[in-house]
């Protein structure tokens, strides 16, 4: 009963400080499955906070707003030397922070100013889903040739240097960022409207030439009957 009275008002405390930096446990938290950086995530029964109770030798609750453990450490009682509550070190007290990183699987040190824990490994960086969907975006810009970049649908880039070809055989980079053989070089296929367009031009020239027919010149009867009768005109 007295456990419960205690959990209750440090409930009720205002909590700022968890035994994980909520600027990375935040990243992923409520996505529905405990990440690596996580102790524990809402509607998931397992976690990291029971055995935080184990280490601590108190209760805890999952806090799903930052997927750490409840009661969060309180900035009251921080820095006395004296390791109390959720508290996993406290300047000159026993440090908690390695112990419970090793059951946890995350590199831990001490942090004097929280009485929480560092992560002390590099976070990836594309454990942060907004960097994740900026190299998504950025896949998807159009790719522009010359910029000395290969993207996308680009062979090689910058053009005119030289270049791998997809059987692997040496190439030259065309002004079309593609990489073919020297002797490809200049052979652009063309594209297959053009080949329409030029046969309807061809059909329309023929037709044309075919309903206006040819003036006849007049022969040479014709023209001295044309002078003949012009004198008595």
């Amino acid at each position: 009963m007295k456990k419960i009275v205690i959990l209750m008002a440090l409930l009720l405390l205002p909590a700022v400080y968890a035994q994980l930096d909520w600027s990375i446990t935040n990243y992923r938290c409520g996505n529905g499955k405990i990440d690596e950086f996580e102790l524990c995530e809402k509607g998931i029964a397992e976690g990291f906070c029971d055995e935080l109770a184990t280490l601590l030798e108190i209760d805890t609750v999952c806090d799903t707003q930052h997927c750490t453990c409840l009661p969060r450490v309180n900035k009251a009682f921080c820095e006395n030397n004296i390791r109390e509550g959720v508290e996993l070190c406290d300047g000159s007290a026993d440090d908690k922070c390695p112990a419970y990183g090793a059951l946890i699987n995350i590199s831990l040190t001490c942090n004097k100013k929280t009485c929480g824990c560092n992560i002390n490994q590099t976070v990836p960086a594309d454990y942060n889903p907004v960097v994740v969907e900026g190299f998504v975006n950025k896949s998807q810009t159009a790719s522009v040739c010359g910029d000395k970049k290969v993207e996308r649908d680009e062979d090689c880039d910058p053009p005119n240097t030289l270049c791998t070809t997809s059987t692997q055989d040496p190439g030259v980079c065309t002004e079309k960022c593609k990489c073919v053989e020297p002797g490809m070089l200049g052979v652009e296929e063309e594209p297959e409207n053009v080949t329409a367009e030029v046969n309807v031009t061809e059909a329309n020239i023929t037709e044309n030439v075919t309903e206006e027919p040819e003036e006849e010149k007049p022969g040479f009867f014709s023209r001295l009957w044309a002078w003949f009768a012009g004198l008595f005109s």
